[in-house]
């Protein structure tokens, strides 16, 4: 009885984790041309922003680490704040100022 219980609390488990791994995150539906200069729909007045991966990428608009983060990826230096932006998803950013702006930005 007990290697069934066992058993089943494994399978569960497994199951629990099968789910996780068919992630369901925000995604932007713009084409690559456009998202290059509209950013998504968390955009602010100063700022450009995309989500990747469920986390929010937040850049000051016409910005060189802009520039260089849509030509090569992520930066090498990231400041993420975990939970901070729209319905709790994760800001990144390459300067802790442009996520305290960011957040601060009507």
């Amino acid at each position: 009885m007990t290697l069934r219980i066992s058993g089943m609390i494994v399978a569960m488990a497994v199951l629990g984790l099968a789910a996780c791994a068919d992630d369901q995150r925000p995604a932007t539906a713009m084409a690559p041309a456009a998202s290059a200069q509209a950013g998504s729909q968390y955009d602010k007045p100063g700022f450009w922003t995309k989500v990747e991966h469920g986390r929010l990428w937040v850049f000051r608009a016409g910005s060189k680490e802009l520039e260089a983060f849509q030509k090569s990826g992520e930066p090498a230096r990231q400041v993420t704040r975990i939970g901070a932006g729209p319905g709790g998803m994760t800001i990144k950013s390459s300067d802790a100022s442009v996520i305290d702006g960011y957040i601060a930005a009507k």
